[in-house]
């Protein structure tokens, strides 16, 4: 009887499965890759098989995706567990009051909330099938008694990167283009890709943001380029304030909430930092510290360092900004969004605010390499508070470490290559301090300098003369012919006339700079051997190559002395001497010199650089006065291409190349490519420098020379 009735039972009905889980979005986009590390992270055990480990935290800012990526998870797994409960976790209450909803559903009663929790946990802990979800956490202190035992998985979702303590963190970030264009193609059909791909540029990818404007386009029917223009002029209005299909709230929402929370987590400090944040870039931002309690650190000083601590971590935990690397970024829409709250009456007082925070940052000499990554990290914040600054109503001044700062980038634009960036910035700075300081402000005068600096390098020499003629006008009559900022101007202009062709007139000014150094600082200061610098190149463009190789070998030998191997000046001082040396017929030590010059330019520079390219097309040149013509003819070929790419194909420097490969393919008898370079590299010089510069009559001379083909 009891064996009939036992088989007769057969086995216990499996439990019906308890999921309760939100919708699924049916326009989820992407993110196979993070489904997977969170599959592997719930998977994953001790040694011996222990539980536990199944613990998975989803860190990211606000309309990053994370609730959805849990979602998504969730939905596709929800076969591998009989139960599966959601929890929204921003507030203890609703997480006590979801998993008081939990044990109801399992059968469990207790008199007090605290033991029907704690009866809970004995049921989960007895059990491995299970998954919890809690959504948004953003109080990890107040979850101590909220968290569910071992035995089963956990998977979190929130801002604060502090949750990824618990667990297996999972950094969630922007959304790839093709994702973003994806979802825009189907919540606006009629969106083309290339204008899916602007707009998800415009959203930097944000999934939330690429959610609300793929629906506001398509309801609204907007052009994209007409929806771009609303962007920058109304953001709260752009559709980023709409609630989504699934209704989660808008970004602005979002954005505002976590404003005002973090004025109440942790002050109005914080929060004035955050605004001044909003007025620099929407790139990293390097922050320091405090040298009252350490080694001072590159980047922003943010004052007291405690204070300082907690606002920036708030800031990070509210997913205002993100922290790494000893930096803050803001996601450029959280950016916009913060910025477009803040009324327009207060603009300004915060744009100074943020000018004294970003010159709080001490990179050091721009002149030198080994301060241009921290230069480089700098640029995006000047340009945005000068491109802003000239939106700001009325005349005010910049605060002025700030105008030390930006001189300083403009010269290591300049120092490293970067002229192009440079003369952008020189003029926005050189129109705001005209109207605001006046012309003849020494800060405006140092900006044209920089100016016309820049435009040389970009062979605009007529330009750089204009600037640089009333540069030095304006600083003989404000500063005095002696005093070294209208010298080195009386040098600026001296190049300009020698590229100009006009080596007599660039030779009295840079002699006439030379002495006045000499008699005010010394044969040794840096200053007077740049003017001595100066003096012999033009000496070798006027003839006098014995006098000018003398003067750069004396100058070479004390920048040394004085400035060490490795300065850029040192460097330029070998290798004009490397020239003097080639037209005087030492080769051999003046191809030593260049292979060295070019070296060392390499590994401080880089391949591209303007100098490290000028020591190759020398080199060249020397290699050819070798006869070795099919190196150099490799050689100049790579540096013509190079120019090419960097300057364009009438930039003079490029154009220096095509000279001398010409005649390279010249000396290896390939007349005919040699007289189209030729003609060609003639014909732009005339229209660039004019038929009379010295460049083109060269031209001129070397093209009627090219022999006939055989």
């Amino acid at each position: 009887m009891h064996l009939t009735s036992l088989a007769s039972s057969g086995p216990a009905p499996r439990p019906r499965p308890i999921h309760a889980i939100p919708s699924r979005n049916q326009a989820f986009t992407g993110r196979t890759a993070l489904l997977e590390r969170v599959d592997a992270g719930m998977r994953h055990t001790g040694e011996g098989g222990s539980a536990g480990r199944g613990v998975v935290s989803l860190i990211g800012m606000g309309g990053i995706g994370k609730t959805q990526l849990a979602v998504e998870y969730a939905h596709r797994h929800a076969g591998d567990y009989q139960l599966v409960w959601w929890v929204g976790a921003d507030q203890p209450a609703a997480v006590m009051a979801s998993l008081t909803a939990l044990a109801s559903q399992l059968g469990l009663a207790a008199v007090q909330p605290s033991l029907l929790i704690r009866a809970l946990w004995v049921e989960l802990a007895a059990r491995r099938d299970w998954l919890l979800v809690y959504d948004n956490l953003d109080d990890l202190g107040a979850m101590n008694d909220l968290l569910p035992p071992d035995g089963g998985r956990l998977l979190i979702t929130g801002r604060d990167p502090r949750i990824g303590r618990i667990g297996a963190r999972i950094d969630v970030t922007e959304f790839e283009r093709d994702e973003s264009i994806t979802l825009l193609s189907r919540r606006c059909p009629s969106l083309s890709p290339d204008d899916a791909d602007r707009v998800a540029a415009a959203m930097g990818d944000l999934p939330l943001s690429v959610e609300q404007v793929g629906c506001f386009l398509d309801e609204t029917g907007l052009e994209t380029a007409d929806y771009l223009t609303l962007l920058r002029s109304q953001p709260a209005a752009s559709g980023l304030d709409d609630r989504t299909v699934s209704a989660h709230p808008g970004l602005v929402s979002v954005v505002g909430t976590s404003r005002d929370r973090l004025v109440t987590t942790a002050g109005p400090a914080a929060a004035a930092l955050l605004d001044r944040l909003a007025f620099l870039a929407p790139e990293p931002i390097p922050l320091g510290s405090d040298p009252a309690v350490g080694p001072p650190r590159f980047g922003v000083r943010l004052g007291d360092t405690a204070t300082a601590a907690l606002a920036v971590r708030k800031i990070v935990a509210l997913g205002l900004a993100r922290h790494a690397d000893n930096a803050l970024q803001m996601h450029r829409l959280v950016h916009t969004l913060l910025r477009a709250r803040l009324p327009v009456g207060e603009h300004g007082v915060i744009h100074h605010a943020a000018e004294e925070l970003l010159a709080t940052i001490t990179p050091g000499d721009p002149d030198t390499p080994d301060s241009w990554p921290e230069y480089g990290m700098i640029v995006p914040h000047v340009r945005e508070l000068l491109s802003s600054d000239a939106a700001l109503p009325g005349i005010r001044l910049n605060a002025e470490a700030f105008r030390t700062l930006v001189l300083n980038v403009q010269r290591y634009l300049y120092f490293s290559g970067q002229s192009r960036s440079a003369v952008d910035i020189c003029r926005m700075t050189r129109d705001s301090w005209t109207a605001r300081l006046g012309p003849d402000h020494p800060d405006t005068l140092h900006t044209g300098y920089n100016l016309a600096s820049n435009l040389f390098e970009l062979g605009e020499y007529a330009q750089a003369r204009e600037v640089d003629q009333d540069v030095w006008d304006r600083r003989c009559r404000v500063l005095g012919m002696d005093h070294q900022d209208t010298i080195r101007s009386a040098h600026q202009l001296a190049a300009d006339l020698c590229d100009l062709g006009d080596f007599a007139g660039a030779r009295a000014l840079d002699e006439e700079g030379w002495r006045h150094r000499r008699r005010l600082l010394g044969e040794n200061h840096p200053d007077t051997l740049q003017s001595a610098h100066y003096l012999g190149s033009d000496l070798y463009e006027l003839g006098e190559r014995e006098r000018a190789r003398d003067i750069n070998e004396d100058v070479w030998k004390r920048r040394r002395r004085v400035l060490g191997e490795d300065h850029p000046d040192t460097l330029h001082s070998a290798h004009h001497l490397a020239s003097d040396l080639c037209d005087l017929g030492e080769v051999e030590r003046a191809r030593e010199l260049q292979w060295s010059v070019l070296g060392q330019r390499r590994r401080l520079l880089g391949e591209n650089h303007p100098d490290t390219l000028r020591s190759a097309h020398y080199l060249a040149i020397t290699l050819h006065r070798m006869a070795e013509y099919a190196q150099a003819r490799t050689l100049n070929e790579d540096v013509w291409d190079r120019r090419r790419r960097l300057h364009g194909d009438d930039h003079p420097d490029t154009l220096r190349s095509a000279y001398s490969l010409a005649d390279d393919l010249c000396a290896l008898e390939d007349y005919t490519r040699a007289r189209e370079l030729h003609r060609d590299t003639w014909e732009r010089r005339c229209h660039v420098l004019g038929e009379n510069h010295p460049d083109a009559r060269r031209s001129a001379r070397a093209l009627a020379d090219v022999p006939m083909s055989a």
